[in-house]
C-alpha cells in the first residue's frame, strides 16, 4: 500500500510539474481579471447586504457551520478573518486562475487560444464579480472552485484505481464544506470530460462508462466524507443545520422524494440564465447571442453524434444523454438542496458552461469545412459575448459605487440632523427604517438602474432583520459612527408599528423621533 502510494504521490507530483506550460495562461487570467475588477477593489465595493454586515473582519462561526460551510472555521482563522482589498480579491482571483489551470489540463489545452478565451470567459462574468462584493468570505469561493478543480484534475490524471477517487473524493468533500454550489463546477467538468473521451476513436465505451463510475464513486464518497464532517462539527458545537435556504432539509431521502420537480428546476433556471428574464449576463441581454451560441455548441456534437453513431450506436446514445444532462449538471446543487432559490452567486456552475463546452469543441479532432466554420463563428460569438460582459460588469461595478455615494452622504446627513435635535448619543440606541434607494435623495445614474440586484447599493431587502444589519454596517463601517441598533425583537415591533409608518420621511421636519430609549429615523416609505 504504501508503495502504491509513493507511485502515486511520484506520478502526479511530475504531472503537476507539468503544469508549468500554462504560467502564461495562468498569468493573462489574472492580468485580465485585475483590470476587469480594479473599480472594485480599489474602493473596496461590497455588495449592501452580506458584504456590508461583515465587511473587512469575520471570523466563521456557529451561523457558517449551520449552513453546512465547515471549513470556514478553518479558513478564516488562516487570514486571520481580515478582509481587506485589494488583497482579498488579489486572493480570490488567483485561486480562480489556479483552478481554470487545472481545468484546462483535463482537456489538454496546452497553449492554445481556446484556453484564453475559456478562462476569460469563466472570469468575466457576473457570478465572479458577484462573488467579490462577498469580501468577507470571497476566498473561499475561489479555494471551493480550485478544490473541486483538483478534484477533478487528479482523477483524470492519477494513475491506479482507488486512489484517485479517495484523493478527489477528500478534494471534493473540502470544496463542498466552503460553498456546496460549485459542486456543479465539478459535474459540468466532469461531463464535458466524459463527452470529450467519447468523441475519441482511441476510447472505447467501455473505457467511458468506467470513467463515469469512477466519477461516480468520487462524488458518493465526497459526498459521505462531508456529511460525516458536518456532522462531527455540528454535535461538537451542539448545533442544527439552519432553515436557510431550506439547509435543514438535506437528506438522501428527500432528493429522492423532490428528484423530478428538481431535474424539471434545473432546465428552468438553465435556461433563464441564458435567456432575457434571468440575470444581465452581459451588454447585449434581449438578443438571442447566448442561445445562438448554446445553438451552434448544440450543433456541433449532435453532428458529432451523428458521425459516432456509424461507428458506435452505444456510445452515440450515450453522448446524446450526456448533452441532455448539461443543464442538471450545471444546477446539481438543487437537487440536493431542493428548496435553495437561485442567486447570482450559486450561477458559477453556469458561468462554467461555455469554457467547459469550448475546451471540448477545441480539442475535438473533428475535421471539415462545416466543423471549421462551426468552430470559428462560436469563437465569434463567444469573443462578442465577453466583450458584453466586460462593460456589464463595469456597470454592476459603478452602480455599486454609485449606491455607496448616495447611501453614505444620506447617513451623513441623518447623523447631522441626530447631532442638532440631540439624539445623537452612544448610549442611545436607534431603529432605522427605510431602505435608501426608495428616498428621493437617493441620486443614481441610469447604469444603476441597468444593474444586477447584487449590486444594486443602498436597495437591500425592506425587511425588518436586512434592514437593521445594512444600516448597522454603514454607519458604523463607512461613517465611522457607533450608532447601536435596538434589537431585533423591538426592530421588528418598531417596523410594523402604525405610529411610525406615518412619520414623514427623510429630510421631511418630523423624521427623527424619540421612542423611551430607542431613536427612530424614517428614512423612506416601506
Amino acid at each position: 500500500m504504501k508503495n502504491r502510494m509513493r507511485s502515486f504521490a511520484r506520478e502526479t507530483y511530475g504531472e503537476l510539474k507539468g503544469l508549468k506550460r500554462y504560467r502564461s495562461v495562468f498569468v493573462c487570467s489574472l492580468l485580465f481579471s485585475v483590470a476587469l475588477y480594479y473599480l472594485l477593489m480599489a474602493h473596496q465595493l461590497v455588495n449592501s447586504n452580506d458584504g456590508i454586515w461583515e465587511y473587512s473582519y469575520y471570523k466563521a462561526g456557529r451561523w457558517s457551520l449551520t449552513l453546512g460551510r465547515w471549513l470556514l472555521l478553518y479558513l478564516d482563522r488562516l487570514h486571520f478573518g481580515i478582509s481587506t482589498d485589494p488583497l482579498t480579491s488579489l486572493i480570490t482571483l488567483s485561486l480562480y486562475s489556479l483552478g481554470l489551470i487545472f481545468l484546462l489540463d483535463v482537456f489538454c489545452m496546452g497553449r492554445r487560444k481556446a484556453g484564453y478565451l475559456a478562462a476569460m470567459l469563466f472570469i468575466g462574468s457576473v457570478a465572479i464579480c458577484s462573488s467579490l462584493t462577498y469580501r468577507f468570505t470571497s476566498p473561499s469561493y475561489g479555494l471551493a472552485f480550485l478544490l473541486g478543480m483538483l478534484a477533478v484534475w487528479i482523477l483524470v490524471k492519477g494513475k491506479g484505481r482507488a486512489l484517485p477517487i479517495v484523493s478527489g473524493g477528500m478534494l471534493l468533500a473540502c470544496s463542498m464544506g466552503l460553498y456546496q454550489a460549485y459542486l456543479g463546477c465539478v459535474c459540468m467538468a466532469l461531463l464535458g470530460y466524459f463527452l470529450f473521451s467519447l468523441y475519441k476513436e482511441s476510447v472505447s465505451l467501455r473505457n467511458v462508462l468506467t470513467d463515469i463510475a469512477r466519477a461516480a464513486g468520487m462524488g458518493v464518497l465526497g459526498g459521505i466524507l462531508y456529511v460525516a464532517a458536518l456532522r462531527l462539527h455540528l454535535a461538537v458545537f451542539h448545533l442544527e443545520l439552519s432553515g436557510y435556504m431550506g439547509a435543514e432539509r438535506y437528506s438522501l431521502s428527500n432528493t429522492v422524494k423532490y428528484l423530478p420537480d428538481s431535474i424539471a428546476r434545473a432546465y428552468r433556471e438553465f435556461f433563464r440564465y441564458f435567456g432575457e428574464e434571468g440575470f444581465i449576463l452581459d451588454m447585449f441581454r434581449g438578443t438571442p447571442l447566448l442561445y445562438a451560441v448554446l445553438g451552434l455548441f448544440g450543433l456541433f456534437f449532435v453532428y458529432g453524434l451523428v458521425r459516432l453513431f456509424r461507428e458506435d450506436r452505444w456510445k452515440a446514445v450515450l453522448g446524446l444523454f450526456l448533452l441532455s444532462m448539461i443543464p442538471v449538471a450545471c444546477n446539481m446543487v438543487l437537487l440536493i438542496v431542493t428548496a435553495a432559490e437561485v442567486s447570482v452567486l450559486m450561477t458559477v456552475s453556469m458561468a462554467s458552461c461555455m469554457p467547459v463546452l469550448l475546451c471540448v469543441m477545441a480539442q475535438t479532432g473533428f475535421r471539415g469545412v462545416f466543423c471549421a466554420w462551426l468552430r470559428r463563428l462560436t469563437v465569434l460569438l463567444l469573443g462578442v459575448a465577453l466583450y458584453g460582459s466586460i462593460y456589464q460588469i463595469q456597470i454592476d461595478q459603478q452602480a455599486l459605487l454609485e449606491g455607496q455615494r448616495a447611501t453614505i452622504t444620506m447617513a451623513e446627513g441623518i447623523l447631522h440632523r441626530l447631532d442638532q435635535e440631540g439624539c445623537l448619543d452612544s448610549e442611545l440606541e436607534y431603529c432605522v427604517v427605510g431602505v435608501p434607494a426608495y428616498n428621493s435623495l437617493f441620486a443614481v445614474s441610469r447604469l444603476y438602474e441597468g444593474s444586477n440586484m447584487y449590486a444594486h447599493f443602498g436597495g437591500w431587502y425592506n425587511e425588518p432583520s436586512c434592514t437593521r444589519r445594512s444600516w448597522q454596517g454603514v454607519f458604523s463601517y463607512l461613517c465611522g459612527a457607533n450608532l447601536t441598533m435596538c434589537s431585533s425583537g423591538d426592530y421588528g415591533a418598531l417596523y410594523g408599528n402604525e405610529t411610525v409608518r406615518d412619520m414623514p420621511s427623510y429630510p421631511e421636519e418630523g423624521f427623527i423621533r424619540r421612542v423611551g430609549d430607542i431613536v427612530v429615523v424614517k428614512v423612506a416609505e416601506y
